[in-house]
């Protein structure tokens, strides 16, 4: 938004004009608002995600554990063993993060602290913000400027009608504790007393006003600016939301995928099995050689699947720069980059399981034929990463703040040194 005004200083329009831009503006603001709103309605229902998961958990834990049990419990390959066991869970518990910041990202587009009717108590007091958390969209209270002496007092008497006042505080004093539990509330969140009985009432339906996000001074303008800081958040909030949902959609498709084929290689061991699928001779090295290469083809198609979404936009927005500006910005792409590293510790420990099994069951051909699997697997990988420009230190910064719950990206000692720099030069200049 640009500090310099767009309409010429001699062609000002009238106060009266001006407040039927700002109507018209709030009007525009509500449509866009519900907009937005109905786009995180659909993800909240997430249905495709719901319909993922039942799948995807259904064979997941039970099939793997079957190929590690029976690999442990006779005593087969240590490595094996250990490296498929690093893969299987990486590979299925991803997911499980991709949904957990996606509905940390649903929170947040939904709520926020209430913050615009945390007042002081009297205007002595220093302010002081508390967090309770309400819902994004505040309540709608009547512009106080909006108001002429007649229709401000009708408003009032509107307002202290016993039957709109008992929308918020109950009309009679057998409340069943309500009051007393209503101001318990207030006092401890705000340290507010409220009177007892009915002679408090003003007060409570203050305070629920003010639990409801209303400001108790209310004005057309402000009601205009809070407006766009509100249009702003959302539009903030939607792009990281629907971003996120993107990549943990095409993240839990690919790994379905995989983990279905996986789970068929085992469902076949247990029925060529002699005992029944109880592996009383080991799990045959053969299928835990295919089943390494499934996972180990997992990590291009994983590492592929969360690049993809900024990868569509650019490719969708031509002439707007490289894929490779995405990584300037680290809020955009910290699952990804974060995924890319998990992507990585697959492919290392599904090849070296592969490679070992390739070995146990067909000796040099089976070690040639691991050594290919690498190759054609890491082949793969580096071409799903085209254009991934992330440093290694960007990576690790990014699973790091990923697992302590922060988005990036990390405070950097660069920004210190540029206001230094630049405070330097004010001071040089002032001189």
């Amino acid at each position: 938004m640009s500090d310099q005004p767009s309409v010429p200083l001699g062609a000002r329009v009238s106060d009266e004009e001006s407040r039927g831009a700002m109507r018209a503006f709030l009007q525009r603001s509500e449509v866009r608002l519900s907009t937005i709103h109905r786009v995180a309605q659909a993800l909240l229902g997430g249905s495709a995600l719901i319909l993922l998961m039942p799948l995807f958990l259904r064979d997941a834990f039970p099939k793997m554990m079957t190929i590690l049990m029976s690999l442990y419990d006779s005593h087969q390959s240590v490595v094996a063993t250990v490296a498929l066991g690093i893969a299987a869970t990486l590979v299925i518990l991803l997911p499980v993060p991709a949904i957990y910041l996606l509905v940390g990202d649903l929170l947040a587009f939904y709520f926020t602290s209430n913050t615009f009717g945390a007042h002081p108590e009297s205007p002595d007091e220093s302010k002081r913000v508390m967090f309770n958390p309400r819902f994004i969209i505040p309540g709608l209270g009547f512009n106080n400027d909006e108001l002429s002496a007649d229709t401000e007092r009708l408003l009032a008497d509107g307002r202290d009608d016993e039957w709109t006042r008992g929308l918020l505080v109950p009309l009679s004093t057998d409340d069943n504790g309500w009051r007393d539990r209503f101001d318990t509330r207030t006092h401890d969140v705000w340290g507010v007393l409220a009177e007892e009985g009915l002679a408090g009432d003003s007060e409570r339906v203050r305070q629920a006003f003010r639990l409801a996000g209303l400001n108790r001074d209310r004005t057309l303008a402000h009601d205009v600016a809070r407006t766009e800081a509100l249009m702003a958040r959302h539009v903030l909030a939607i792009r990281t939301l629907v971003l996120r949902y993107a990549k943990a959609l095409l993240l839990l498709v690919a790994t379905t995928v995989v983990t279905l084929a996986a789970s068929g290689l085992v469902d076949q061991a247990v029925r060529e099995d002699p005992s029944n699928g109880k592996f009383i001779g080991g799990f045959p090295f053969r299928f835990v050689f295919l089943v390494s290469v499934v996972y180990a083809f997992w990590a291009p198609m994983a590492a592929r699947s969360v690049t993809s979404p900024l990868r569509m936009i650019q490719r969708s927005t031509p002439g707007v720069g490289q894929h490779r500006d995405v990584h300037l910005d680290k809020t955009s792409n910290q699952f990804e980059t974060a995924t890319v590293f998990v992507t990585l510790m697959v492919l290392i420990a599904a090849n070296t399981a592969a490679i070992v099994a390739g070995v146990t069951a067909g000796g040099g051909a089976g070690l040639a034929a691991g050594i290919a699997v690498a190759v054609v697997t890491t082949g793969a990988w580096l071409l799903a990463l085209n254009d991934f420009s992330a440093s290694p230190r960007d990576t690790v910064s990014a699973l790091g703040l990923l697992l302590r719950g922060y988005d990036g990206p990390a405070p950097a000692s660069v920004v210190a040194r540029a206001r230094a720099l630049r405070a330097q030069a004010v001071e040089n200049k002032a001189r």
